[in-house]
């Protein structure tokens, strides 16, 4: 992928910061006995936002943004059903969405390019 969308770059770059940003939050909430599973399925769509970041800043392979972009869908889909099993719906857990979403959406406009 020689031509990456500005798109696709932006989002990346926000995608790691506020991945650390919860990464953090979550390390500091793994001693709070209430949250359990919900902690570690946070955690574990943390680490995919940064690591999707990273992908989508310095990978030239379409196909590895691509499996990461599903992969990010998936995790982030699984946080937000264990994040409404243990706590209420909310506008936050709708907009997790936006981020995959928006990944993809740049994905598919450098492909074009």
């Amino acid at each position: 992928m020689k031509n990456r969308n500005t798109l696709l770059i932006g989002v990346s770059i926000v995608m790691i910061l506020l991945g650390t940003f919860a990464l953090i939050a979550d390390i500091l909430d793994i001693l709070n006995p209430e949250q359990g599973i919900r902690i570690i399925s946070s955690m574990a769509a943390s680490i995919i936002c940064i690591v999707a970041g990273f992908f989508g800043i310095l990978s030239k392979s379409r196909k590895n943004i691509l499996i990461v972009s599903v992969l990010l869908l998936l995790i982030t889909t699984i946080d937000v059903v264990v994040g409404t099993g243990f706590f209420d719906m909310s506008l936050f857990h709708l907009t997790l969405f936006a981020w995959p979403i928006l990944y993809f959406l740049g994905w598919k406009i450098s492909n074009r390019e």
